[in-house]
This record gives structure tokens, C-alpha cells and sequence, in this order.
């Protein structure tokens, strides 16, 4: 059996793990099979499992690509605000890391309900969502030093509300919430928890 050479086996493994996402929020993860995504690619069921064992393997490894990337998504804006609006910056973490396609927001809770019942999903999930709090909460901190925020609010009380907020109206999208009443609040939640006034 000829080798596969590592850079081909890291596309390979991309490419089935995007697949698997788009195929995964058109049907849902519990009816799709490794067969859906094998057909989505044009490939064999076969070739899938020279990459991954299961369904719930390319679950994990696609859970920690994503979360990966959202959190250097995350840092990389959170990084370039500490001298903008703060306002502004709460406004784009929402433009930047909300898709307003119901179908991948409904996949998001059926991943966040999998977390429960996948220790290693679970265990990925709950450190990313501690680094997430301790960013926000630390560029929190660094606007209340700055005056450019309330003072008077613990920062991590703050960051786990944004995430909060966040996670909130991804569920009321899925519930059929209109998107400009969605931004509406998140802007207006904001000011509130940020202590800016018009």
C-alpha cells in the first residue's frame, strides 16, 4: 500500500470535515450517516475511514477545528479593541461570529447537547469556554483601567454574560427572531453591560 504523504492526509482530513458540517446542518447530526458524507464528496464510504474511525470522530475533530478557529477569531478582534469603541467592537463580535443561518446554529446546540454524552467533547468544550470568559474578561479589564467602560461591574461577570447573550440569541435565531431585532438588542444589551451612554 502506497504511503499517503501528510500534507495530502491534512487537505483530506479538511475537506471531509467541511463536508461533514455542511452536510451535518442540512440534515442534522443524528441523521446523518457516513454515507451522506462520503456522497457529498463523491467519494466511498471506505475512503472516509482511512481518516476517521466513526462519524463521532469527525464530530470531535471538527468540534476542535471550529472552536479553534473561532477563538483565534475571537483573540484577534479582542486584541485590536482595546482603543476603539467598545461599543463598536460588541457590535462586531456579533456581526463576526454569529452566521444567521438557522441550520448552523442548530447544529451548534445539537454539538452543545453531544458534550454531555462525548467526555473528550466535553473536556475540549469546557477549555475553550474558560479561555473565551478569561479574554473578554481581561480586555474587559482593560477598558475599565482606560475609563471606556463601567467601572463598577466585576469583568468576569461581564464576559460570562456576553457569552451568555450571545449564546441566547443564536437560540432565538433558530426560534425565528429577525435579524435586525437580534442586533438591536445585542447593540442595546451592550451599552447596558458596558455602562456607555448615547
Amino acid at each position: 500500500m502506497p504511503k499517503v504523504l501528510p500534507e495530502y492526509k491534512e487537505e483530506a482530513k479538511k475537506r471531509i470535515i467541511e463536508a461533514s458540517v455542511k452536510v451535518m446542518s442540512e440534515k442534522g447530526y443524528s441523521q446523518t450517516t457516513m454515507e451522506d458524507i462520503a456522497a457529498y464528496l463523491g467519494v466511498s464510504k471506505g475512503a472516509l475511514y482511512l481518516y476517521f474511525k466513526s462519524k463521532d470522530d469527525i464530530i470531535v475533530e471538527s468540534a476542535k477545528k471550529m472552536q479553534s478557529h473561532l477563538l483565534q477569531l475571537r483573540m484577534m478582534q479582542m486584541a485590536a479593541s482595546p482603543t476603539k469603541d467598545p461599543l463598536d467592537v460588541w457590535i462586531k463580535i456579533l456581526d463576526n461570529f454569529m452566521p444567521f443561518d438557522s441550520k448552523i446554529n442548530t447544529l451548534y446546540f445539537e454539538l452543545v447537547a453531544i458534550t454531555q454524552r462525548d467526555p473528550e467533547i466535553n473536556k475540549l468544550s469546557a477549555k475553550n469556554l474558560e479561555k473565551e470568559i478569561e479574554m473578554i474578561e481581561h480586555e474587559i479589564a482593560l477598558q475599565q483601567q482606560m475609563k471606556l467602560v463601567r467601572t463598577d461591574a466585576d469583568p468576569r461577570t461581564i464576559a460570562v454574560a456576553l457569552i451568555s447573550f450571545f449564546s441566547g440569541l443564536r437560540l432565538m435565531n433558530i426560534l425565528g427572531l429577525d435579524r435586525d431585532e437580534i442586533r438591536k438588542r445585542w447593540a442595546e444589551m451592550g451599552r447596558i453591560m458596558l455602562g456607555i451612554k448615547d
